[in-house]
């Protein structure tokens, strides 16, 4: 589920941040006649704002038929006229309810058969584009938010420098465009393969992302990146057994042309400088109605790895392009219609591995270069209703190609190793949901996914160019889903649902292999239920709990051995959670989650390395993952915020690849024990206009190994990193100062870079050392 939470984890605190011309962009709005909290939740999802309401009465005032095509803030005011409540701008999106009702006198429901809507928690409203709009309050499972200012003030930042502070997310470090992503320690593997993701990635309504790594797109123009924890099968599906990350775009004006631009640069220690410039525009072609809104940018990230061997200096550099572009029309009666599309590309002079910890120095015989492209498309069509009801209907296209270069010189004739991949992806979703006034909510809808996925192999030895053996799997799944949430009581909300699918998988591969031994073809039937609660004693106290299950795809894969493929069969996951949420009331005090989850996990797909470095997919048994995580965020006064993380895991796979090795050996790969982060922020404003803000960050992360095995055992992590930054905004001009690393940590972050080195137990890829970045931008 794809949340805006306004109590957000200890790692979603936003630094100021462009939106462009989002906030005097005027929208339509027809609200029916509801309790001002209900009538406030409809405003800001169909205005895209977010409103903090401090006022446990809000359900007793009637509001009513609000019909109008205004800025968000005009449409806050009218809305509030007469209710003895004001709206306070919080930044401009962002809006504070205060005040107090003119009447204490309950209001009459519209519709006595449903339950009235509980009191209000502290900062519980939470409104976005999601497929319910739950409020985090009342949402039964555990859930981040992360704005593009929390990890980085500097714009330049990927999905893996969120997880770099977000203890939730954990990733490999191949470079961009090649990381794996995990969310709460649901990891498959270390390596890149045949298997589909454990986490979705979706940009808006879109999935973007279906098998193999994340693609490293830059965050640039996204208001917010959204992690609910999974699995999520009910509602999205297969892949989703690690929950979903949700990419949303800031949006496009309809009101007046503007835009926003940034330049950036940094210097790293022992390393080459890093610059990088994006440009916003946003373009209206007919007020009110039709408007456009781009994005461009261009990158360079300079190398920090020597290599000592061909006396190449800073060989790690990565140049990376891209752009993105939505066109939107409001034809009016609450329709909306969007076409959206973007490509970017990344080029990588060299790979980022060591071959000895705590150096920064490799000796491979050859470049190791790589790049990743990626383009897509998107069609968006809803329609809102003053009821509350909503038809959404998304469809996306998405096309992608990589390249790795591997140095196999220790391999004999062989001096090079490459992999390639290519990938199609086409989803198409439709739903209609509905918002009550008494607090219930529901959705339903179908989902179509094709996905077509190629890998490829080749050798260079003397004599030229051999191809090994690849596959090609080509995936199609259909489904229904529905979910829907009922006040039991005013203390008690129910949610259920469920999802049916149906998908088939072909696979070929590229060449004859040696064993006809396979099936090209396999089809997969699957129900996929949801249960939770939520239970608010009072207190601003909401204990909630939930079960969900998940699966994946199998398919066609590289087999162990010389010309050899193998199928692989689909995996399940079954998780309970259970958790304790409190939510502050006003400017101040302390908000907190807590919760313990257990996941079992069957039939784990994992993508392997043979010790010659020949890849090889198969499912290797069965795994139970226990987590506890926690946030907290504590106000003591408006000016400062302190903020903590935890997650806590252990996990133990059982199989008969588990068994061949020692039984310290049969962890999950990529899941700290341990990863914890804490934060410190100081705003103070010095004039008017001139704000600054000063931030410290510390961030751990526990050891983790490889993956399953004693071939595999190999730790990594362990090591801390303290980063800080200074903010400054005057007007439409903001100066943002960091500094990355600040003690110049030389943790490993992934001990893997080339599958022909993996038995060598040496590889390290170090933490980017001491980089400090300056960023200058400015709104027109």
């Amino acid at each position: 589920m794809a949340l805006v939470a306004l109590a957000m984890p200890a790692a979603a605190r936003a630094q100021p941040q462009d939106y462009g011309d989002a906030a005097t962009a005027p929208r339509r709005i027809v609200l029916a006649p509801a309790t001002l909290d209900f009538a406030l939740r409809e405003l800001a999802r169909q205005a895209g704002i977010t409103i903090v309401a401090t006022d446990d009465r809000l359900n007793r005032v009637r509001t009513s038929t609000l019909h109008l095509t205004a800025t968000p803030a005009r449409a806050l005011d009218r809305l509030l006229r007469g209710t003895g409540y004001r709206a306070v701008a919080i930044d401009p999106t962002s809006f504070r309810i205060v005040g107090a009702p003119r009447t204490a006198r309950p209001a009459k429901i519209a519709h006595p058969k449903t339950v009235p809507p509980p009191a209000t928690n502290g900062q519980d409203i939470i409104v976005t584009a999601s497929k319910q709009g739950t409020a985090l309050a009342r949402y039964p499972g555990s859930v981040s938010v992360v704005g593009r200012g929390v990890t980085l003030p500097a714009g330049s930042i990927n999905l893996s420098d969120v997880a770099a502070q977000t203890p939730i997310l954990q990733t490999t470090a191949l470079g961009p465009g090649r990381n794996k992503l995990f969310i709460r320690g649901i990891a498959d593997s270390s390596f890149n393969g045949a298997t589909e993701s454990t986490a979705s990635l979706y940009l808006d309504d879109v999935q973007i992302a279906f098998a193999g790594p994340d693609p490293g797109l830059k965050l640039y123009d996204i208001g917010t990146v959204e992690v609910a924890e999974g699995p999520q099968g009910a509602l999205h599906g297969s892949g989703a057994i690690g929950g979903i990350i949700r990419l949303t775009s800031n949006p496009v004006s309809l009101d007046r042309d503007g835009g926003h631009v940034e330049i950036g640069g940094a210097l790293t220690a022992h390393g080459a400088p890093s610059a990088d410039m994006a440009l916003v525009a946003n373009l209206v072609a007919i007020p009110q109605t039709l408007g456009l809104r781009v994005v461009g940018y261009r990158g360079v990230t300079g190398g920090y790895i020597d290599n000592s061997r061909t006396k190449r200096t800073d060989i790690n550099r990565v140049l990376t392009n891209g752009g993105r572009a939505t066109l939107r029309l409001a034809p009016g009666d609450g329709w909306r219609v969007e076409l959206g599309g973007g490509a970017q590309s990344i080029v990588a002079r060299d790979a980022q591995y060591v071959t000895h910890e705590d150096s920064l120095v490799t000796r491979a015989a050859i470049p190791q270069p790589s790049w990743s492209d990626m383009s897509f498309g998107r069609i968006l069509l809803s329609k809102d209703w003053a009821s509350g009801l909503q038809f959404v209907s998304a469809t996306g296209l998405v096309d992608g190609a990589s390249f790795e270069n591997f140095d196999a010189s220790a391999v004999g004739a062989v001096e090079s190793y490459q992999l390639s991949s290519d990938k199609t992806l086409f989803s198409h979703e439709s739903r209609l949901s509905r918002r009550l006034p008494g607090g219930g909510s529901w959705v339903v809808g179908i989902n179509l996914v094709s996905d077509q996925s190629v890998m490829g192999r080749s050798l260079t030895i003397r004599q030229g160019v051999r191809p090994v053996i690849g596959v090609t799997n080509v995936t199609r799944s259909g489904a229904i889903f529905g979910e829907a949430t009922h006040p039991v009581s005013q203390a008690l909300w129910v949610t259920l649902g469920g999802r049916v699918t149906l998908a088939r998988v072909d696979g070929e591969p590229s060449i004859t292999p040696r064993s006809g031994q396979y099936v090209r073809g396999r089809s997969t039937a699957r129900v996929d239920p949801t249960l939770g609660f939520t239970w608010q004693p009072g207190g601003d106290w909401t204990l909630f709990g939930r079960y969900q299950s998940g699966f994946r795809t199998g398919g066609l894969a590289v087999a162990a051995g010389v010309g050899r493929v193998a199928n692989f069969d689909p995996d399940s996951i079954a998780m309970v959670e259970l958790g304790l949420r409190h939510l502050r009331r006003g400017d101040t005090g302390l908000s907190a989650s807590v919760s313990v989850s257990r996941a079992n996990w069957r039939s784990i797909q994992a993508d392997l390395l043979g010790r010659g470095g020949q890849p090889a997919t198969s499912n290797i048994g069965d795994a139970r993952v226990d987590a506890l995580e926690g946030w907290a965020d504590w106000v003591p006064q408006q000016d400062w915020h302190i903020n903590a993380a935890l997650f806590l895991t252990d996990n133990r796979v059982t199989g008969s690849t588990a068994m061949l090795s020692r039984a310290r050996n049969r962890r999950l790969p990529e899941t700290p024990s341990i990863s914890a982060r804490l934060g410190v922020i100081r705003d103070l404003r010095v004039a008017p206009e001139l704000t600054l803000s000063a931030r410290v960050d510390a961030a751990f992360v526990g050891p983790s190994v490889l993956g399953v095995g004693d071939l595999l055992d190999v730790r990594q992590g362990g090591y801390g990193v303290v980063d800080a930054g200074l903010n400054a905004r005057h007007g439409r001009y903001a100066l943002a100062l960091t500094v990355d690393n600040l003690l110049d940590e030389r943790g490993n972050r992934f001990a893997f870079g080339n599958p022909i080195l993996l038995g060598r137990h040496n590889v390290s890829t170090p933490v980017r050392p001491r980089t400090m970045g300056l960023r200058l931008s400015a709104d027109f």
